[in-house]
């Protein structure tokens, strides 16, 4: 079986009108310098990109379809289930802002001191240019609003934002452990 079977897009695991209402009404003031795991310097050369905690108002809502998106990745995978505890690690908005060129570099998402199994990203909105999420440099995932993509956290499945050229990308991102 090839690396990217592992790799899913589950389409319309939230509403789009859920989408559209969460960029609509977050607070752009919030937003920080998003850092690299524990860094304390900030590298906007490998992660040129800002976060913030999701609104409260939206917790709810994308909890139950993180509950979905597990549910998907079970059937599809009946093993997995039994390698995690199903906690996942809260909920983080990313903006990577078209005017900064955001983006981050091909990375991978386990780190030692918080392990992480099963990384998630939800697409908020498709109103902008590059910023393709790209797996191995080539694998390229397909922007739909309200989507999903999983995939194992390990060293495995290394992955970037390519940089967005115009407009912002907006997502929403949790790992499960």
């Amino acid at each position: 079986m090839e690396l990217k079977n592992f790799i899913k897009l589950y389409e319309n695991v939230l509403d789009t009108d859920v989408c559209k209402k969460i960029v609509d009404k977050v607070d752009h003031s919030k937003f920080q310098s998003a850092l690299i795991s524990n860094e304390k310097e900030l590298s906007k050369y490998y992660r040129n990109c800002y976060e913030q905690l999701l609104n409260k108002e939206f917790e709810q809502t994308i909890f139950e379809s993180i509950g979905k998106i597990l549910s998907f990745y079970v059937k599809d995978f009946s093993f997995f289930s039994q390698t995690v505890e199903g906690i996942d690690t809260g909920y983080t908005h990313l903006l990577y802002k078209g005017g900064e060129k955001g983006e981050y570099k091909t990375h991978v998402d386990h780190m030692k001191t918080f392990p992480r199994v099963l990384s998630i990203s939800i697409l908020l909105n498709n109103n902008f240019e590059g910023g393709d999420f790209c797996f191995f440099d080539e694998y390229v995932i397909e922007k739909k609003v309200g989507s999903a993509v999983v995939f194992p956290s390990s060293f495995m499945f290394p992955h970037g934002v390519l940089p967005v050229s115009n407009g912002d990308r907006h997502a929403i991102i949790t790992w499960v452990r």
